[in-house]
């Protein structure tokens, strides 16, 4: 009988760590990634070849808890949407030119309700532009 309750206590304490633990389940996850919707998708594409640039959304917030609480007024604080600008060419990226682009981009982002305020990086080095959304 105490060897049934060894065996019962050691299975009580591997089975969570084996479920909860499993690397497969929790490290090698994807983070979410914001991706734009197809109306987004697409003035981004526009405003690209418009203005010779390479713009991509970056590390963004995209999950459905954030969204869940925002819809039901559980937050307190918006996050940024932000945006990395890189030159197609080898040529340094022009600062009036990114600011164009995001002051276009600011007029038809159809998600402004889900973000207080717009982050431009170029190159990934500094935060350029701050806009408010709301």
């Amino acid at each position: 009988m105490k060897k049934f309750y060894t065996a019962v206590f050691i299975l009580l304490v591997l089975l969570p760590m084996v479920i909860y633990l499993n690397p497969f389940t929790w490290g090698m996850r994807k983070m979410p990634r914001y991706k734009p919707s197809q109306r987004t998708g697409e003035l981004m594409m526009q405003l690209n070849n418009k203005y010779h640039l390479d713009m991509d959304v970056s590390e963004t917030v995209d999950t459905l808890w954030y969204f869940r609480d925002l819809k039901h007024h559980r937050i307190s604080k918006l996050e940024h949407f932000r945006m990395e600008a890189m030159q197609q060419d080898s040529n340094p990226v022009d600062i009036k030119a990114v600011k164009a682009y995001a002051s276009e981009f600011m007029a038809g982002f159809d998600h402004k309700k889900y973000f207080d305020s717009m982050l431009v990086s170029v190159n990934g080095d500094s935060v350029i532009f701050k806009y408010k959304l709301r």
